[in-house]
């Protein structure tokens, strides 16, 4: 039973939805305008395969209990939740509204124009927009305007970021947040919040991308000037991986788990100079996330619970085979969308996979660029949890909704910023896409 206190009108909960963990977190924010983090709470997920809802009563329960700890911690009761979720295959579209002017002079009618018909934009068949943010208006041929208010023009054009995901994930993702009395909030692609928590100002300024290997699904958010300008997500992650290992060596998956998080390395693919080291070496004793008290071979063995004894080398290519391929289809698909060289070569690791030894080294190798643990940036409130790297997203997506106090709710959920800067990101979208 929570001991309900006073609810702060600042006060607000963030539920992250995860197909191997569930996260939430209950924040306000103080007088000094601090975010302070008052509940939180980690459980295990269930009925979530690939990020999508498989059974409903299964994670209907465990988004209640989840919840319900978070509120015992902060002493208080919710009836909102702003959720994160990689559900319903979310993507960004750039959409683009134009008036005639009968006026050369641009008045505020023509701006409330403008806006309306943005608002009025339609979608592909069965998805909906969950955000919208307008990043830059264009008078005739003149891109990267600012605020066009008092300007003369024949024309006016309007472009804008929308966030969509397919309608149905959308309505079960809220039908389980109604059953359990919540009202639906915001809601958000999990990597681009992972990207909130975890970049500094300036790589979200010039450019980075954000690279989460969850559990069940693997997420790319693109950052630039403070925008996510690129999201997409598929049904692989973590969890293929440890079914991989189960599957090869014939194991229990609980095993196979052990055996990657406690055993398992990933290399740089091999070149005459990395083979040379090799040979030396062996494993290499330093690197993104781990120290070796001393060098071990992949010839080495390891023993399984049955006796038997594998190579160090036969899990290490268990592991390195499905996270290529995730890699590779990752950036398959920026490539497709253009957006590979956008954010120069800042990359930043997130999600339970992030954790691999040598995964920084790994995915340096094979995008060729700059590849980093991402860190989620402090907040007040988590100083007794040793671990905050699970709330990620979580914490992410807190810092958004208290940067964007103005924005709608997920019902009516837009963002309207008709005069805020943009600068490059503008005139790069249209040169580009």
């Amino acid at each position: 039973m929570v001991k309900v206190k006073q609810k702060s009108n600042s006060t607000f909960a963030v539920l992250d939805a995860g197909t191997s963990k569930i996260a939430a977190i209950i924040a306000e924010t103080n007088k000094n305008g601090d975010l302070i983090v008052i509940g939180d709470a980690i459980q295990e997920s269930s009925g979530l395969r690939g990020g999508e809802i498989n059974n409903l009563e299964a994670f209907s329960t465990a988004i209640g209990n989840t919840v319900q700890m978070a509120e015992e911690k902060a002493g208080i009761t919710v009836q909102e939740v702003n959720l994160v979720c990689n559900a319903g295959q979310p993507k960004i579209q750039i959409a683009r509204s134009n008036i005639d002017l009968s006026d050369a002079k641009i008045s505020k009618r023509d701006l409330r124009r403008i806006v309306s018909k943005q608002n009025d934009i339609k979608t592909e068949d069965h998805r909906c927009v969950i955000r919208r943010d307008h990043f830059q208006y264009i008078l005739d041929e003149q891109s990267q305007v600012q605020n066009p208010l008092g300007m003369f023009a024949q024309k006016l054009s309007s472009d804008t970021l929308l966030l969509t995901m397919r309608s149905t994930s959308l309505a079960n993702m809220k039908q389980v947040l109604l059953q359990n009395h919540l009202n639906p909030g915001h809601i958000h692609h999990g990597a681009s919040m992972s990207g909130f928590a975890c970049l500094s100002e300036e790589e979200m300024d010039l450019g980075a991308l954000v690279l989460d290997i969850g559990g069940g699904t693997s997420s790319v958010a693109l950052f630039m000037e403070g925008n996510v300008i690129y999201t997409h997500t598929m049904p692989i992650g973590g969890i293929q991986i440890t079914r991989d290992i189960a599957t090869v060596l014939s194991i229990s998956a609980e095993e196979a788990e052990r055996l990657k998080v406690f055993e398992g390395t990933v290399f740089m693919p091999e070149t005459a100079e990395t083979k040379s080291k090799t040979l030396i070496s062996g494993i290499p004793s330093k690197g993104d996330n781990f120290i070796f008290s001393g060098n071990f071979s992949e010839t080495d063995t390891i023993k399984l619970s049955n006796s038997e004894q594998i190579e160090r080398h036969l899990l290490n290519s268990i592991i390195k085979t499905r996270l290529e391929e995730i890699l590779e289809k990752l950036m398959e698909k920026l490539v497709q969308a253009n957006m590979q060289h956008a954010a120069g070569n800042r990359v930043i690791l997130v999600g339970g996979s992030a954790k691999l030894t040598g995964i920084s080294e790994f995915v340096s190798a094979i995008w060729g660029k700059n590849a980093r643990l991402g860190v989620p940036n402090h907040i007040d409130g988590l100083a007794n949890r040793e671990n905050i790297d699970p709330l990620s997203s979580a914490i992410g997506m807190a810092k958004f909704i208290q940067s964007n106090p103005k924005n709608e709710s997920i019902q009516d959920q837009t963002k309207i910023l008709p005069f805020g800067k943009f600068g490059k990101i503008g005139n790069w979208l249209i040169n580009n896409i």
